[in-house]
């Protein structure tokens, strides 16, 4: 970040305007996490100094769309990040982001709180709320896609996933010791998936549009998920999405989805 991004972050930042913003840093208490309002979305979570995510982001496609759009890449119209627990950590803990599709006149909204745990206890969470509202002039047929891939314990392999009834993702790293588990609290995907890197990423701006293929898992190796909800908003209508993840260490035994197999090779990264 910049100086002046990271000084106003101390205090609470509130922006609203066309230019593309720095990346944002939340912090508290063992935990911290990097969002890149216009270039991508999240691309950091630490947690007791190791790095667990390489990358979330958010797509969609309304109306005539023929393919899925970055959300990050349309009009970022608002962002505010502030403090909400002042009394266990003084430092920015939420982030929220307002998009405007000029095209569609859906409008997004997003909030991240993140709860950081006591140095050492390898456990941090954020929570996650997604308010999409119909601002245009017509009815629009929508699809949303939440697109996260973990790399436990700073590795991109060795990882095991699965999706739970449709709505928890399941991830650990047996050899780091770290499991995700993200619950869809309501409402419930339409669609849903979890691959192999890049096999889902590839859907996202190939020209057409997709719908994910309701795979569970397991999958062994640099394990990716996505969740898809499909809905219709009439105009001034709202949809909203609520979401949990919550990083803990893999319990002992055997990885929390008491999965064993091969892993597969890891990957590079760039």
């Amino acid at each position: 970040m910049t100086r002046t991004c990271a000084i106003l972050c101390v205090a609470g930042l509130a922006w609203a305007g066309p230019a593309a913003a720095q990346p944002i840093q939340l912090d508290d208490r063992n935990s911290s996490a990097v969002f890149d309002p216009t270039g991508g979305g999240q691309f950091t979570w630490l947690i007791d100094g190791v790095d667990h995510l390489f990358n979330q982001n958010f797509y969609f496609r309304a109306g005539a769309m023929t393919d899925e759009v970055d959300l990050t890449s349309v009009g970022l119209a608002g962002m505010a990040a502030t403090d909400t627990n002042p009394f266990a950590d003084g430092r920015v803990d939420t982030l929220a982001l307002l998009y405007r599709d000029a095209g569609s006149g859906l409008e997004f909204e997003i909030s991240y709180s993140l709860r950081g745990g006591n140095a050492g206890s390898n456990t941090a969470d954020i929570a996650e709320q997604i308010r999409i509202s119909n601002r245009g002039n017509s009815s629009q047929r929508v699809s949303f896609f939440q697109y996260v891939d973990f790399d436990l314990h700073g590795s991109p392999g060795g990882d095991v996933g699965r999706i739970v009834n449709g709505r928890v993702a399941q991830q650990s790293d047996p050899a780091g010791l770290r499991t995700i588990s993200e619950t869809v609290v309501t409402p419930a995907p339409t669609f849903f998936d979890i691959a192999l890197f890049p096999t889902i990423l590839s859907l996202f701006g190939n020209g057409v549009a997709d719908t994910l293929s309701n795979g569970n898992g397991p999958v062994f190796g640099d394990v990716a998920w996505a969740f898809q909800w499909d809905f219709t908003l009439g105009v001034g209508q709202d949809f909203i999405i609520s979401k949990d993840k919550l990083i803990v260490p893999t319990p002992a035994g055997a990885a929390l989805l008491g999965l064993g197999g091969v892993m597969a090779a890891r990957r590079r990264r760039s």
